[in-house]
C-alpha cells in the first residue's frame, strides 16, 4: 500500500482523468474536484473515528491548509465517498451531478486497482459507494 495523503491521491486521480478533451467536461471535472475537496474538509469529518478527528483538530490548530487531505489517506478518502453521493452533497446541475457520480465511482475502483487500500478491509466502503451511486442515479432530480 502506498502511504500517500488524500491530496496526492486526488491529484494523481484527476491527472489521469485529464484525457477528457472537451472544455466543458474539463470544467465540470474541476467543479467536482473542488466540491469533493470542500466536502472532505467540512463534511467528511463526521465519518472519521475519534482518534482521526483529534488528529485533524490538531492539524487545524497548527493552521494547516486543507488538513483533511494533508493528513488522511486512501482509506479515509474511500470511507468518505458514500456520503459524498448522498442527497445533501449532490451537485444541483444535472451534468455536474452525473460527473460527480461517475467520479466517485471511478475513484473507489481506482483506489482498489492501484492497491492504495486493502480490498478486504475496504470492501464495505466500495459496496456502499456503489449503492450510493446507484441511489444518486435514481434521484428524482436526475
Amino acid at each position: 500500500m502506498d502511504p500517500v495523503n488524500a491530496d496526492t491521491i486526488l491529484k494523481r486521480f484527476f491527472a489521469g482523468s485529464s484525457h477528457v478533451r472537451h472544455p466543458e467536461s474539463l470544467l465540470r471535472y474541476e467543479r467536482v474536484q473542488c466540491h469533493l475537496r470542500d466536502y472532505l474538509e467540512h463534511g467528511a469529518v463526521t465519518r472519521l473515528a475519534a482518534a482521526e478527528r483529534e488528529l485533524l483538530e490538531l492539524e487545524r490548530q497548527f493552521g494547516t491548509a486543507a488538513p483533511y487531505v494533508q493528513v488522511m489517506g486512501a482509506r479515509e478518502l474511500l470511507h468518505a465517498l458514500p456520503d459524498f453521493l448522498a442527497a445533501p452533497q449532490l451537485l444541483p446541475d444535472f451534468h455536474d451531478r452525473l460527473a460527480q457520480i461517475s467520479v466517485a465511482s471511478r475513484l473507489a475502483q481506482w483506489l482498489c486497482s492501484r492497491r492504495l487500500v486493502q480490498r478486504e478491509d475496504s470492501w464495505g466502503d466500495v459496496v456502499l459507494t456503489r449503492a450510493a451511486a446507484e441511489q444518486a442515479r435514481r434521484s428524482p432530480a436526475l
